[in-house]
């Protein structure tokens, strides 16, 4: 199984949709990017990597800060993972 996921939800926050990369950090953390809304989450260690149990954590806010261990990992995998959305297919 790969430690990172992309999807586009389709809903329609740009003519893109909305597209989405999430991946799981060592801490086992997951950092999720939108690219379309500029925003980018490092959601609990406990969210499944799956598409269904990203978008939950993220409409419900379960948005953690990331601790002084990961900080460094949170955003080398957020600069990475805004590529890789970028890629993903339009609506």
């Amino acid at each position: 199984m790969s430690n990172t996921i992309t999807f586009n939800t389709g809903r329609t926050y740009t003519e893109f949709g909305q597209r989405i990369a999430a991946r799981r950090l060592a801490s086992g953390a997951v950092v999720m990017v939108d690219i379309d809304r500029g925003i980018d989450y490092l959601l609990p260690v406990d969210t499944e990597l799956n598409q269904r149990a990203v978008m939950r954590a993220y409409d419900d806010n379960e948005v953690i800060y990331p601790s002084d261990y990961e900080i460094s990992d949170y955003y080398t995998t957020r600069n990475e993972l805004r590529t890789v959305a970028a890629t993903v297919n339009s609506i």
